[in-house]
Protein backbone atom coordinates (compact mmCIF):
# COMPACT_ATOMS: atom_id res chain seq x y z
CA UNK A 1 0.00 0.00 0.00
CA UNK A 2 1.41 3.40 -0.59
CA UNK A 3 1.14 6.70 1.52
CA UNK A 4 0.80 10.23 1.66
CA UNK A 5 4.20 10.83 0.53
CA UNK A 6 4.01 8.81 -2.28
CA UNK A 7 1.61 11.19 -3.86
CA UNK A 8 2.02 14.55 -5.32
CA UNK A 9 -0.64 17.05 -3.78
CA UNK A 10 0.55 20.52 -5.61
CA UNK A 11 -2.08 22.13 -7.23
CA UNK A 12 -4.61 18.79 -7.07
CA UNK A 13 -8.06 19.23 -5.50
CA UNK A 14 -8.00 16.29 -2.68
CA UNK A 15 -10.93 14.92 -1.16
CA UNK A 16 -10.23 13.79 2.30
CA UNK A 17 -12.66 10.94 4.36
CA UNK A 18 -12.18 11.01 7.57
CA UNK A 19 -13.98 9.93 10.86
CA UNK A 20 -15.57 12.88 12.64
CA UNK A 21 -18.35 10.92 14.28
CA UNK A 22 -17.88 12.39 17.55
CA UNK A 23 -20.47 13.61 20.53
CA UNK A 24 -22.47 16.95 20.24
CA UNK A 25 -24.07 18.37 22.74
CA UNK A 26 -26.36 21.57 22.80
CA UNK A 27 -24.20 22.36 19.29
CA UNK A 28 -20.54 21.88 20.95
CA UNK A 29 -18.46 18.92 20.38
CA UNK A 30 -17.78 16.80 23.83
CA UNK A 31 -15.04 14.95 22.73
CA UNK A 32 -12.36 16.62 20.38
CA UNK A 33 -9.55 13.40 20.31
CA UNK A 34 -10.76 11.75 16.63
CA UNK A 35 -10.70 15.48 15.49
CA UNK A 36 -7.13 15.66 16.57
CA UNK A 37 -6.20 12.84 15.24
CA UNK A 38 -6.79 14.20 11.90
CA UNK A 39 -4.97 17.38 12.10
CA UNK A 40 -1.82 16.04 11.46
CA UNK A 41 -3.40 14.88 7.63
CA UNK A 42 -4.98 18.08 6.92
CA UNK A 43 -2.03 20.36 8.03
CA UNK A 44 0.22 17.84 5.76
CA UNK A 45 -2.12 18.29 2.50
CA UNK A 46 -2.42 22.10 2.86
CA UNK A 47 0.89 22.33 2.64
CA UNK A 48 0.93 21.63 -0.52
CA UNK A 49 -2.69 22.69 -1.53
CA UNK A 50 -5.33 24.62 -0.53
CA UNK A 51 -7.80 22.99 -2.49
CA UNK A 52 -9.06 20.42 -0.17
CA UNK A 53 -12.81 18.83 0.79
CA UNK A 54 -12.88 17.46 3.89
CA UNK A 55 -15.81 14.08 4.63
CA UNK A 56 -16.99 12.46 7.41
CA UNK A 57 -20.00 11.23 8.83
CA UNK A 58 -21.92 12.47 11.85
CA UNK A 59 -24.84 9.28 13.95
CA UNK A 60 -27.09 7.74 11.15
CA UNK A 61 -29.53 10.06 9.65
CA UNK A 62 -31.88 9.26 7.08
CA UNK A 63 -30.00 8.75 3.90
CA UNK A 64 -31.61 11.64 1.23
CA UNK A 65 -32.81 13.70 4.14
CA UNK A 66 -31.06 16.95 6.20
CA UNK A 67 -30.98 16.90 9.39
CA UNK A 68 -29.82 20.09 11.47
CA UNK A 69 -29.32 17.76 14.69
CA UNK A 70 -27.08 15.89 13.20
CA UNK A 71 -25.07 18.48 10.81
CA UNK A 72 -21.56 18.82 10.43
CA UNK A 73 -21.84 22.73 11.88
CA UNK A 74 -20.34 22.12 14.89
CA UNK A 75 -17.67 20.04 14.19
CA UNK A 76 -16.69 22.69 11.61
CA UNK A 77 -16.39 25.04 13.69
CA UNK A 78 -13.76 23.95 15.87
CA UNK A 79 -12.00 23.36 13.01
CA UNK A 80 -12.36 26.90 11.65
CA UNK A 81 -10.92 27.97 15.51
CA UNK A 82 -8.27 25.30 15.38
CA UNK A 83 -7.17 26.50 11.59
CA UNK A 84 -7.94 29.66 12.24
CA UNK A 85 -9.57 29.94 8.59
CA UNK A 86 -13.13 30.44 7.77
CA UNK A 87 -14.54 27.16 5.90
CA UNK A 88 -17.42 26.51 4.22
CA UNK A 89 -19.60 23.62 4.70
CA UNK A 90 -21.11 22.71 1.33
CA UNK A 91 -24.42 20.37 1.13
CA UNK A 92 -23.71 19.60 -2.72
CA UNK A 93 -20.85 17.95 -4.52
CA UNK A 94 -21.56 20.41 -7.19
CA UNK A 95 -20.82 23.32 -4.66
CA UNK A 96 -17.53 22.57 -3.50
CA UNK A 97 -15.77 25.99 -3.80
CA UNK A 98 -12.00 27.00 -4.12
CA UNK A 99 -10.05 26.41 -1.11
CA UNK A 100 -10.58 24.23 1.85
CA UNK A 101 -14.39 23.32 2.57
CA UNK A 102 -16.58 20.66 4.53
CA UNK A 103 -18.74 18.67 2.52
CA UNK A 104 -22.03 18.41 4.99
CA UNK A 105 -22.50 15.15 6.51
CA UNK A 106 -21.90 12.32 4.02
CA UNK A 107 -24.73 9.91 5.69
CA UNK A 108 -27.37 12.05 4.34
CA UNK A 109 -26.82 11.23 0.81
CA UNK A 110 -28.61 8.88 -0.85
CA UNK A 111 -26.46 5.56 -1.36
CA UNK A 112 -23.35 6.09 0.98
CA UNK A 113 -24.50 2.98 2.88
CA UNK A 114 -25.05 0.62 0.57
CA UNK A 115 -22.31 1.58 -1.99
CA UNK A 116 -24.00 2.96 -4.40
CA UNK A 117 -22.01 3.09 -7.49
CA UNK A 118 -23.63 6.89 -8.71
CA UNK A 119 -22.26 8.35 -5.33
CA UNK A 120 -19.40 6.56 -5.29
CA UNK A 121 -18.67 7.49 -8.97
CA UNK A 122 -19.76 10.73 -7.94
CA UNK A 123 -17.21 11.46 -5.15
CA UNK A 124 -14.64 10.21 -7.67
CA UNK A 125 -14.86 12.40 -10.08
CA UNK A 126 -15.14 15.86 -8.13
CA UNK A 127 -10.96 15.25 -6.90
CA UNK A 128 -7.99 14.46 -7.88
CA UNK A 129 -6.85 12.78 -5.60
CA UNK A 130 -8.71 10.41 -3.20
CA UNK A 131 -7.07 10.29 0.41
CA UNK A 132 -8.89 7.76 3.12
CA UNK A 133 -7.95 8.57 6.86
CA UNK A 134 -11.04 7.23 8.56
CA UNK A 135 -9.50 3.61 9.88
CA UNK A 136 -12.68 3.47 11.89
CA UNK A 137 -15.07 3.16 8.73
CA UNK A 138 -12.29 0.79 6.80
CA UNK A 139 -14.73 -1.98 7.70
CA UNK A 140 -17.91 -0.66 6.25
CA UNK A 141 -17.81 -0.95 2.45
CA UNK A 142 -19.84 2.19 1.68
CA UNK A 143 -19.67 4.85 -1.19
CA UNK A 144 -17.17 7.12 1.07
CA UNK A 145 -14.89 4.22 2.30
CA UNK A 146 -14.74 1.67 -0.13
CA UNK A 147 -16.23 2.67 -3.45
CA UNK A 148 -14.78 6.35 -4.38
CA UNK A 149 -11.52 4.62 -3.07
CA UNK A 150 -11.59 2.04 -6.42
CA UNK A 151 -13.27 4.46 -8.91
CA UNK A 152 -10.70 7.34 -7.83
CA UNK A 153 -7.88 8.60 -10.23
CA UNK A 154 -5.84 8.07 -7.46
CA UNK A 155 -6.32 7.07 -3.73
CA UNK A 156 -3.33 6.45 -0.79
CA UNK A 157 -4.20 6.37 3.07
CA UNK A 158 -3.75 9.75 5.20
CA UNK A 159 -1.25 10.03 8.16
CA UNK A 160 -3.50 8.43 10.60
CA UNK A 161 -4.35 4.92 8.34
CA UNK A 162 -1.15 4.31 7.85
CA UNK A 163 -0.27 4.90 11.33
CA UNK A 164 -3.25 2.59 12.35
CA UNK A 165 -1.86 -0.22 9.98
CA UNK A 166 1.37 -0.20 10.54
CA UNK A 167 1.19 0.17 14.62
CA UNK A 168 -1.40 -3.32 13.99
CA UNK A 169 0.60 -5.02 11.45
CA UNK A 170 3.56 -4.83 13.30
CA UNK A 171 2.76 -6.22 16.81
CA UNK A 172 0.38 -8.87 15.54
CA UNK A 173 3.61 -9.65 12.86
CA UNK A 174 6.63 -8.34 13.75
CA UNK A 175 6.60 -9.69 17.72
CA UNK A 176 9.24 -12.26 19.01
CA UNK A 177 6.78 -12.51 22.27
CA UNK A 178 3.20 -11.54 21.92
CA UNK A 179 0.61 -10.87 25.21
CA UNK A 180 -2.77 -10.61 23.96
CA UNK A 181 -5.33 -10.08 26.85
CA UNK A 182 -8.91 -10.04 25.80
CA UNK A 183 -11.33 -9.10 27.89
CA UNK A 184 -15.54 -7.85 27.27
CA UNK A 185 -18.41 -9.98 28.20
CA UNK A 186 -18.91 -12.34 25.07
CA UNK A 187 -16.88 -15.26 23.86
CA UNK A 188 -19.16 -15.18 20.81
CA UNK A 189 -18.83 -11.79 19.69
CA UNK A 190 -15.00 -11.72 19.79
CA UNK A 191 -14.22 -15.83 18.99
CA UNK A 192 -12.77 -14.80 15.66
CA UNK A 193 -10.37 -12.31 17.10
CA UNK A 194 -9.20 -14.69 20.02
CA UNK A 195 -8.94 -17.41 17.39
CA UNK A 196 -6.23 -15.10 15.58
CA UNK A 197 -4.74 -14.55 18.74
CA UNK A 198 -4.04 -17.49 18.98
CA UNK A 199 -1.85 -18.21 15.80
CA UNK A 200 -0.06 -14.78 16.79
CA UNK A 201 0.72 -14.37 20.27
CA UNK A 202 2.67 -17.02 22.93
CA UNK A 203 0.10 -16.15 25.47
CA UNK A 204 -3.91 -15.02 25.57
CA UNK A 205 -5.29 -14.02 28.98
CA UNK A 206 -8.81 -13.57 29.47
CA UNK A 207 -10.84 -11.39 31.10
CA UNK A 208 -14.39 -10.28 32.17
CA UNK A 209 -17.57 -12.38 30.97
CA UNK A 210 -15.33 -14.29 28.49
CA UNK A 211 -13.22 -15.38 31.23
CA UNK A 212 -16.48 -16.78 32.96
CA UNK A 213 -16.74 -19.54 29.97
CA UNK A 214 -13.86 -20.39 29.53
CA UNK A 215 -13.39 -21.17 33.16
CA UNK A 216 -16.90 -23.39 33.09
CA UNK A 217 -15.13 -24.79 29.67
CA UNK A 218 -12.50 -26.05 32.39
CA UNK A 219 -14.72 -27.35 35.00
CA UNK A 220 -15.22 -24.87 37.46
CA UNK A 221 -18.40 -23.90 38.64
CA UNK A 222 -18.73 -20.46 38.31
CA UNK A 223 -22.31 -20.11 40.21
CA UNK A 224 -24.56 -17.44 38.79
CA UNK A 225 -22.32 -15.68 36.63
CA UNK A 226 -22.53 -14.41 33.19
CA UNK A 227 -21.81 -17.82 30.78
CA UNK A 228 -22.45 -18.36 26.87
CA UNK A 229 -22.99 -21.90 27.10
CA UNK A 230 -23.13 -22.48 23.26
CA UNK A 231 -19.75 -21.44 23.27
CA UNK A 232 -18.58 -23.79 25.93
CA UNK A 233 -17.36 -26.46 22.59
CA UNK A 234 -15.12 -23.84 21.29
CA UNK A 235 -13.65 -22.63 24.83
CA UNK A 236 -12.42 -25.94 25.34
CA UNK A 237 -10.49 -26.18 21.76
CA UNK A 238 -9.03 -22.74 22.69
CA UNK A 239 -7.65 -24.02 26.07
CA UNK A 240 -6.50 -27.12 24.17
CA UNK A 241 -3.62 -24.91 22.43
CA UNK A 242 -2.64 -24.19 26.23
CA UNK A 243 -1.86 -20.67 25.56
CA UNK A 244 -5.32 -19.02 27.46
CA UNK A 245 -4.16 -17.66 30.29
CA UNK A 246 -7.27 -18.34 33.04
CA UNK A 247 -7.50 -15.61 36.21
CA UNK A 248 -6.97 -17.90 39.57
CA UNK A 249 -8.44 -15.64 41.78
CA UNK A 250 -11.70 -13.60 41.00
CA UNK A 251 -13.99 -11.14 42.81
CA UNK A 252 -17.68 -12.06 43.62
CA UNK A 253 -21.31 -10.89 44.76
CA UNK A 254 -24.75 -11.75 44.49
CA UNK A 255 -25.38 -8.88 42.39
CA UNK A 256 -23.21 -5.85 40.39
CA UNK A 257 -25.42 -3.12 43.51
CA UNK A 258 -24.12 -4.91 46.13
CA UNK A 259 -21.29 -4.04 48.27
CA UNK A 260 -20.65 -7.23 49.95
CA UNK A 261 -17.90 -8.22 47.68
CA UNK A 262 -14.91 -10.59 48.48
CA UNK A 263 -11.80 -12.24 46.29
CA UNK A 264 -11.94 -15.83 46.34
CA UNK A 265 -10.27 -18.42 44.68
CA UNK A 266 -11.47 -19.84 41.20
CA UNK A 267 -12.68 -22.76 43.19
CA UNK A 268 -14.58 -21.21 45.81
CA UNK A 269 -17.19 -19.88 43.69
CA UNK A 270 -20.43 -20.24 45.90
CA UNK A 271 -23.56 -21.39 43.74
CA UNK A 272 -25.34 -18.05 44.66
CA UNK A 273 -22.84 -15.43 43.53
CA UNK A 274 -21.17 -14.36 40.35
CA UNK A 275 -17.87 -13.43 39.01
CA UNK A 276 -18.12 -9.81 38.66
CA UNK A 277 -14.39 -9.07 38.26
CA UNK A 278 -10.59 -10.71 38.71
CA UNK A 279 -7.50 -10.64 40.29
CA UNK A 280 -4.83 -9.93 37.90
CA UNK A 281 -1.79 -12.06 38.78
CA UNK A 282 1.22 -9.13 37.92
CA UNK A 283 3.59 -11.67 39.32
CA UNK A 284 3.13 -14.52 37.27
CA UNK A 285 2.95 -12.04 34.20
CA UNK A 286 6.17 -10.63 35.29
CA UNK A 287 7.87 -14.03 34.82
CA UNK A 288 7.34 -13.43 30.78
CA UNK A 289 9.03 -11.50 29.00
CA UNK A 290 6.91 -9.99 26.70
CA UNK A 291 8.22 -7.76 23.96
CA UNK A 292 4.78 -6.85 23.18
CA UNK A 293 1.41 -6.98 24.49
CA UNK A 294 -1.99 -5.97 22.73
CA UNK A 295 -5.22 -5.18 24.80
CA UNK A 296 -8.97 -4.99 23.44
CA UNK A 297 -11.75 -5.15 26.29
CA UNK A 298 -12.10 -4.49 30.13
CA UNK A 299 -11.24 -7.50 32.55
CA UNK A 300 -14.02 -6.41 34.69
CA UNK A 301 -17.00 -4.11 35.13
CA UNK A 302 -14.44 -1.32 35.87
CA UNK A 303 -17.34 1.60 35.14
CA UNK A 304 -18.28 0.42 39.01
CA UNK A 305 -15.96 0.93 41.46
CA UNK A 306 -15.95 -2.52 43.50
CA UNK A 307 -15.26 -4.29 40.20
CA UNK A 308 -12.53 -2.40 39.22
CA UNK A 309 -9.50 -3.72 40.62
CA UNK A 310 -8.79 -6.33 37.57
CA UNK A 311 -9.03 -3.36 34.68
CA UNK A 312 -6.87 -0.55 37.03
CA UNK A 313 -4.10 -2.99 38.12
CA UNK A 314 -4.01 -4.30 33.97
CA UNK A 315 -3.50 -0.61 33.40
CA UNK A 316 -1.12 -0.39 35.67
CA UNK A 317 0.94 -3.77 34.62
CA UNK A 318 1.09 -2.41 30.73
CA UNK A 319 2.59 1.07 31.99
CA UNK A 320 5.09 -0.36 33.49
CA UNK A 321 6.04 -3.61 32.09
CA UNK A 322 8.42 -2.04 29.55
CA UNK A 323 6.73 -3.54 26.80
CA UNK A 324 5.47 -2.23 23.25
CA UNK A 325 1.35 -1.75 24.19
CA UNK A 326 -0.94 -1.70 21.59
CA UNK A 327 -4.68 -1.26 22.48
CA UNK A 328 -7.82 -0.24 21.32
CA UNK A 329 -11.63 -0.08 21.43
CA UNK A 330 -13.93 2.49 23.33
CA UNK A 331 -13.90 0.57 26.97
CA UNK A 332 -10.38 0.26 26.59
CA UNK A 333 -9.98 3.51 25.87
CA UNK A 334 -11.85 4.79 27.94
CA UNK A 335 -10.52 2.77 31.24
CA UNK A 336 -6.74 4.01 29.35
CA UNK A 337 -7.87 7.56 30.49
CA UNK A 338 -9.41 6.60 33.57
CA UNK A 339 -6.38 4.89 35.03
CA UNK A 340 -3.14 6.19 32.82
CA UNK A 341 -1.78 8.93 30.96
CA UNK A 342 -1.84 7.93 27.22
CA UNK A 343 1.81 8.68 26.76
CA UNK A 344 2.47 5.49 28.20
CA UNK A 345 1.13 3.00 25.68
CA UNK A 346 3.21 2.45 22.09
CA UNK A 347 -0.27 3.17 20.17
CA UNK A 348 -3.69 3.37 20.94
CA UNK A 349 -6.13 2.91 17.81
CA UNK A 350 -8.94 5.02 17.12
CA UNK A 351 -10.98 2.42 15.73
CA UNK A 352 -13.46 0.00 17.51
CA UNK A 353 -15.55 -2.40 14.92
CA UNK A 354 -12.31 -1.98 12.56
CA UNK A 355 -10.10 -2.53 15.02
CA UNK A 356 -11.62 -5.59 15.86
CA UNK A 357 -12.12 -7.34 12.46
CA UNK A 358 -8.17 -6.31 11.97
CA UNK A 359 -7.49 -7.93 14.86
CA UNK A 360 -9.18 -11.10 14.18
CA UNK A 361 -7.48 -11.23 10.69
CA UNK A 362 -9.58 -10.13 8.28
CA UNK A 363 -8.93 -8.15 5.46
CA UNK A 364 -10.92 -4.57 5.59
CA UNK A 365 -12.83 -3.54 2.51
CA UNK A 366 -10.78 -0.29 2.82
CA UNK A 367 -7.80 -1.46 2.82
CA UNK A 368 -7.90 -3.83 0.21
CA UNK A 369 -9.36 -1.32 -2.14
CA UNK A 370 -6.24 0.96 -1.37
CA UNK A 371 -4.36 -1.96 -1.92
CA UNK A 372 -5.32 -2.15 -5.52
CA UNK A 373 -4.78 1.83 -6.03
Amino acid sequence: MRELKDVVLVGKHVGLRVDLNVPIEDGAVMNDERLSATLPTILEILKSTKNLTIISHLGRPKEGEYSEELSLKPIVHWFEKRLNLEIPLVKSLDELPNGISFLENIRMFPGESRNDDLLSELLSKKFDIYIMDAFATAHREASSTYGAILKSKDSVPGLLFSREINALSNILDDSKKLLSVVGGSKVSTKLEVITNLLSKSDKVLVGGGIANTFLKAKGFDIGTSLVEDDMISSAKKMLGTGKIILPERVCISKSTQSDDIEFVPIESVPEDKMILDIELNIKELSKKDYDAILWNGPLGIFEIKNFEKGTRDLVKYLTQSGSRVVAGGGETIFAISKYSDKKHFHYISTAGGAFLEFISGKKLPSVAALELK
